[in-house]
């Protein structure tokens, strides 16, 4: 008895992404949709498709986020190299250095700090690293209000460091508007006029504050307690050689 020929069964196909059923499939093989339509859960493995968002967008942030890392980790060693010398040795029971922490002092505290650090800056020749911290230290300086002599004395300076002499010679001429003999005033603006190159009002300047000088310093003003060595560096170089 002869059969008849079977007919081959149709292949089906995905309606999602088109790919061929595989036999007796329940399940697209590539996206998961159900074969006998999209009402259906698909199945848990995931589909090309849906993976390309997350590796278009993952790996430029994995990328980005390495960049940083690598960056900060450089910015460490740079660091640690100029703490602890070109070979890295550091000396025995030595400590790193770490940045000051001026978060709990005082507001005056935290003004005469930067204004040291910016003075000790600037004496090193390290102009960038005195105007960043000059910014800080105006800042500091402007809060401690109503100014005296000796913080307006203490801008004018750093304002010279960043080369805003405006700025410097705005507080000298308040400091001798108070009171016209003022040591840090006369000093001050002596500073201000070489800033400007004005050498006949800096010769003029340094006369008064040579001629003053007796007479104020029996005034004993706290100011001029603290800034001793400034007054009398600004007195010796005003002296007729």
């Amino acid at each position: 008895m002869t059969q008849a020929n079977s007919t081959p069964p149709t292949p089906k196909f995905c309606n999602e992404c088109g790919t061929r059923f595989n036999p007796d499939a329940r399940f697209c093989h590539e996206c998961g949709l159900p074969m006998h339509g999209g009402g259906g859960p698909r199945a848990a493995t995931p589909s090309a498709s849906a993976l390309a968002p997350a590796l278009r967008w993952g790996l430029p942030a994995i990328a980005v986020f390495a960049l940083v890392a690598l960056t900060v980790a450089g910015f460490d060693s740079r660091e640690a190299e100029t703490r602890q010398g070109p070979a890295g040795a550091m000396p025995l029971g030595a400590r790193p250095m770490q940045a000051p922490d001026i978060s709990s002092m005082s507001p005056e505290e935290q003004a005469d700090r930067l204004f040291n650090r910016v003075m000790r800056l600037s004496s090193e020749g390290k102009a960038d690293s005195a105007a960043f911290f000059g910014s800080m230290a105006l800042g500091a300086l402007e809060v401690l209000t109503p100014l005296d002599a000796h913080r307006r004395y203490d801008m004018g300076l750093v304002a010279l460091v960043m080369g805003d002499a405006a700025r410097a010679a705005a507080q000298a001429d308040t400091i001798l508007a108070r009171h016209r003999d003022h040591l840090l005033g006369l000093s001050l603006a002596a500073r201000v006029a070489d800033a400007r190159g004005d050498a006949p009002a800096a010769a003029a300047l340094r006369r008064r504050l040579v001629a003053a000088e007796p007479t104020e310093r029996a005034r004993a003003l706290p100011e001029y307690a603290d800034h001793d060595a400034d007054i009398r560096a600004a007195v010796e170089l005003a002296r007729p050689r």
